[in-house]
């Protein structure tokens, strides 16, 4: 992921790598995961999302303003939450990255992993991280 000249152009490439790369590691959870009302588990992915987004935007030089547009927007979509809801959560997420809450920092890595996989085992490896979150939770 390298920064993009024109500001629009970064924008797009974050939402589709995101998009990409969240697809892929909800592909890889337990059915019926957008169904659970298990508070732990519903921060933990959204936790993992928003870390994910955030780091690949930081990565291309999006300012923060609109990286947190471009959350809203990815994180509404791969949930299919509304405008008021996924506002509501994104505006936990700094104080949830304050306390250095694992998932978050385990998505912004994990993004990067994924981008720079060189094959399709590592990408794999990288889009299952949320679904080890979700088994150690589950195990608690």
């Amino acid at each position: 992921m390298t920064e993009q000249k024109n500001p629009e152009d970064s924008i797009k490439a974050v939402k589709k790598l995101s998009l990409q790369f969240l697809a892929e590691v909800i592909g890889q959870c337990p059915a019926g995961l957008e169904q659970t009302k298990d508070q732990d588990v519903v921060f933990a992915v959204l936790g993992f999302q928003y870390g994910a987004i955030q780091s690949a935007a930081y990565v291309s030089g999006i300012d923060e303003e609109a990286s947190v547009a471009l959350a809203q927007d990815i994180m509404g979509r791969i949930n299919g939450m509304d405008e008021e809801t996924v506002s509501k959560i994104i505006s936990l997420m700094p104080m949830l990255t304050k306390k250095e809450y694992p998932p978050i920092d385990i998505g912004g890595k994990a993004i990067i992993a994924f981008y720079n996989a060189p094959n399709d085992d590592e990408k794999l490896k990288a889009a299952g991280l949320l679904n080890e979150i979700l088994r150690q939770i589950d195990q608690s």
